[in-house]
């Protein structure tokens, strides 16, 4: 790349889990009909919503495999369109099951408490793609790929220490739906974790840097 040969050792990082979508969809409402909403979402939860444009049912399964993102974050998104009633859970056996099946939802859906979207976005754990361990866990991600960016960005011998990492999450965590709101300590246990998963390594100096591989 021109930028790299440019400014070395420094890289561009995309972020393609970060900003948001705008998106118009049609959402069984309660009068029992579709009606166009508009929806802002994360480039994620569009990604998978629009894979509905070539074809009507898809299973966690076959969205993991055709995005490349893991089935459970998936299903953990999902249930975002699942809430809003874009879509339904096409068997309401499969919700317990191995493999969840997903299909737009349409005017021959009751819209009531025995309906398997209802029954799944209210039971199915999995698929609380709103609930705070869910946000929780998509928060993370977006401080990892932050993390990962800002160390990788600094060349191959690039180290921070808790205290930067900490100031420069605090400024650039933007253009998402996630906020940045961890104290040090919490930071500290995040980063730590991310060393026991040898994704970065912490010297004895207490500066953290990418694992090289």
């Amino acid at each position: 790349m021109e930028y790299a040969k440019l400014k070395n050792p420094r890289r561009l990082a995309w972020f393609g889990q970060l900003g948001t979508v705008e998106l118009e969809l049609e959402v069984l409402e309660d009068d029992g009909q579709l009606h166009m909403r508009e929806f802002t979402c994360s480039p994620l939860h569009a990604t998978l919503i629009l894979h509905f444009e070539d074809k009507e049912t898809w299973t966690a399964v076959e969205l993991s495999e055709e995005t490349g993102v893991p089935e459970d974050a998936v299903r953990k998104r999902m249930g975002y369109w699942l809430s809003n009633r874009v879509v339904r859970v096409a068997n309401a056996s499969s919700i317990h099951s191995g493999d969840i099946t997903y299909e737009l939802a349409s005017t021959d859906d009751l819209a009531d408490s025995t309906d398997p979207l209802h029954h799944h976005a209210d039971e199915d754990e999995s698929g609380q793609a709103v609930s705070i361990g869910a946000q929780e866990a998509e928060a993370m991600e977006v401080y990892e790929s932050y993390i990962m960016g800002m160390l990788s960005n600094l060349g191959r011998d690039g180290q921070l220490p808790l205290d930067r990492i900490h100031n420069y999450l605090k400024m650039f965590v933007t253009g998402s739906d996630q906020n940045y709101d961890k104290s040090p300590q919490q930071l500290r246990a995040f980063l730590q974790k991310l060393c026991r998963e040898e994704k970065l390594e912490c010297g004895a100096d207490g500066m953290y840097k990418l694992v090289q591989k």
